[in-house]
């Protein structure tokens, strides 16, 4: 005989009303009429605009659907919005979980930016799952992750970008005890910072503040302009 699907949802089967009736206070939390697709890009776009990163995570499991429809541009910024949400949620939380997914979602942005020869773009979404992998303890691949985004600083003149890459290398390099090399890597950044392409004077002061604090726990006890920006 067929089976009783529920009115509401049209997510639920039963053999019959006496079943759907006892299994109605397992399912009524559950039950919801399913969104359409354009009323989830809608409930999406409003809690990023809201930064209600529980919102849009919320929608996580009709992100594929979404990306299934959209050209390469919008896909990127899904892509983009779901990977912001879980890093305000690994700030609101700490959860490891979080930082995964954010660099799962990263290496797919940078895969979607390289095909829109958005490079710049690309770069900075490899620095971002190099920090989420920093952030996991994940020295090695961080590396390889902030090396890739140097490569295509320098590759496309993206001065910014460099001295972020640079950056994250040198703490990478620090923490695992090669000073010197550490030091060469935040003066780098400091060097490349001014001649960023948005005159963005923050690329400067997060290179200085780095090299200085390098210096500091590398046992110099004078530091000296020559050697912050020798």
């Amino acid at each position: 005989s067929s089976l009783n699907r529920c009115s509401r949802c049209k997510q639920a089967f039963y053999c019959g009303a006496e079943c759907q009736k006892a299994g109605w206070k397992l399912h009524k939390a559950a039950c919801a009429p399913k969104l359409s697709l354009q009323q989830v890009v809608a409930k999406v776009n409003t809690a990023h605009a809201a930064d209600d990163w529980r919102g849009v995570l919320k929608c996580r499991d009709r992100m594929e659907e979404m990306m299934g429809v959209m050209s390469d541009e919008l896909g990127e910024d899904v892509l983009a919005t779901f990977s912001y949400a879980h890093g305000l949620g690994l700030n609101s939380t700490g959860s490891h979980d979080h930082a995964l997914s954010v660099i799962a979602l990263e290496e797919r942005r940078s895969s979607l930016l390289f095909k829109m020869k958005r490079f710049r773009d690309q770069g900075e979404a490899m620095c971002d799952k190099g920090d989420k992998l920093w952030f996991l303890d994940r020295k090695s691949d961080a590396w390889t992750a902030y090396q890739a985004a140097r490569d295509v600083g320098e590759k496309h003149g993206f001065f910014s970008l460099e001295s972020r890459a640079c950056k994250g290398l040198g703490e990478v390099a620090t923490e695992e005890g090669r000073i010197e090399e550490g030091l060469d890597l935040y003066r780098n950044a400091l060097a490349a910072a001014p001649l960023n392409e948005s005159n963005d004077s923050a690329y400067e002061l997060s290179a200085l503040e780095a090299l200085i604090e390098a210096l500091f726990h590398s046992g110099v006890s004078e530091i000296t302009m020559e050697e912050v920006a020798p």
